[in-house]
């Protein structure tokens, strides 16, 4: 049934699109900020608090940051050890906790918030898809009707999965291809003995080990056929060096520091630089890093959980997983799916025949190219405009969307993966969860 939500005129109303990490804790930090504020979560999935990253039972599925720097508050580091101490049973490897248990912790802040606030925090289950202006505050048209507020704050997370070379109408709608790895059924593929997954990264990790059966083999294909390195089991030692100047100038440093210090600790400290180099870069510079040392920095700063490490060498030594580099050419649907690659520095093509392939690509490289209703509605109506890398949404210092002629956008706000072009490390928890707080604390402050 169609529904309407109007805003209540004693407190300032937020709307946020999304409920996953980013949205949640931004609710949660300008509930807690402010004893007049109205949050309003909007979700899609109708499932609140997990996020799509951690609503999963599979034990495997182990975090890729150890417990000690997954607390939801900057300022109170102990927070999710704290609740840990509560809970009857949970699991965990080597200080990495699984990401069913997270999401456990995650649900239990909404759980909190809504026994807090229950008058001040509103949950909808609908689709967002179109965003209008309304006198000084915003109309979202939902899948369910419309809700007027006064701000916006888009927390969609990554863009969709994108669409690997080769891939078209009919291999998409074949049972035997899955476009979106977070919708991975596995009992589907019980049959299916000659996987092949696209992609070398996190994700393929996640559906190797979701659907890791005896007598089962892997091929996981990326350009590159790098695999996430693994954090160690016992922390290095910090590193205290410094990066300055360009990337090629940057890489320089790396290698120099890494012949003095572990070089987790050493990544570790680049990467509390990152946002600063980032920024002081010019888009040459930013467009060099993308295409040379990306997936360098992506296989190094994303890693593996110890315990996730092992289980894919013991695949890669018994034979259950192959890694390659290589390109693909080809794809073609019949009862399995006919694939076409190219060796990397070759120009001869291989072909061979899997009973299912998973795209685990990562998401969508260019936002323009996105089929998100919301993302869609603000480009077209000029409310936002892509950053120059494409990577997502155009935003001022502030989170602010610069409109179609660079101006911001005043009350429509973006967090998290949308806001990478301006900030770039924006899809961890030690990342969002301060611009969680800092977001927060600037809406309210730009309303008082």
């Amino acid at each position: 049934m169609s529904q309407r939500h109007r805003a209540q005129r004693d407190g300032p109303q937020i709307a946020i699109v999304g409920a996953g990490f980013s949205g949640l804790l931004t609710a949660v930090n300008l509930l807690q900020a402010s004893p007049a504020v109205r949050v309003t979560l909007i979700e899609r999935r109708g499932v609140f608090g997990p996020g799509t990253a951690y609503d999963t039972g599979n034990p495997q599925h182990l975090l890729n940051v150890r417990l000690d720097n997954m607390s939801a508050f900057p300022d109170r580091p102990g927070h999710l050890a704290d609740w840990l101490a509560e809970q009857p049973s949970w699991r965990a490897q080597d200080g990495f906790i699984t990401r069913g248990v997270y999401g456990d912790y995650l649900q239990s802040l909404l759980d909190a918030a809504l026994e807090d606030a229950p008058e001040r925090l509103t949950l909808i289950g609908a689709e967002a898809r179109a965003l209008d202006r309304r006198d000084d505050g915003w109309r979202i048209g939902t899948s369910d009707g419309e809700i007027v507020v006064d701000e916006v704050v888009l927390a969609l997370g990554n863009l969709e999965p994108a669409s690997p070379p080769g891939v078209d109408a009919a291999v998409r709608a074949s049972p035997a291809y899955v476009e979106n790895p977070w919708r991975l059924d596995a009992a589907s593929a019980e049959t299916a003995r000659n996987v092949l997954l696209i992609g070398s990264g996190l994700t393929m990790v996640d559906a190797a080990l979701t659907l890791r059966r005896p007598g089962r083999r892997f091929t996981a294909l990326s350009r590159h056929g790098l695999l996430p390195r693994a954090h160690a089991v016992v922390p290095p030692a910090p590193f205290d060096g410094d990066f300055s100047g360009g990337p090629a100038q940057v890489l320089r440093q790396l290698r120099k520091a890494t012949d003095q210090a572990d070089w987790r600790a050493v990544f570790d400290r680049l990467r509390h630089s990152a946002r600063a180099l980032w920024r002081g870069w010019s888009p040459v510079e930013r467009r060099r890093f993308l295409r040379h040392l990306r997936p360098l920095w992506d296989v190094h700063r994303h890693r593996l959980s110890p315990g996730s490490a092992r289980d894919i060498h013991s695949m890669l030594a018994g034979g259950e997983l192959t890694v390659l580099a290589g390109k693909l050419t080809e794809l073609k649907a019949a009862d399995v799916i006919d694939v076409a690659w190219r060796p990397r520095g070759r120009r001869r093509a291989i072909r061979d025949r899997f009973d299912l392939v998973v795209n685990c690509t990562g998401p969508l490289g260019s936002i323009g190219h996105s089929i998100e209703p919301m993302i869609r509605d603000i480009l077209q109506k000029g409310y936002g405009r892509p950053d120059p890398l494409g990577l997502g949404l155009q935003v001022d210092d502030d989170g602010r969307l610069l409109d179609a002629d660079g101006r911001p956008t005043q009350g429509l706000h973006a967090i998290g993966p949308l806001t990478r072009g301006a900030f770039w490390e924006m899809t961890a928890v030690p990342d969002l969860r301060g611009q969680a707080r800092d977001l927060a604390t600037r809406i309210l402050a730009d309303r008082a």
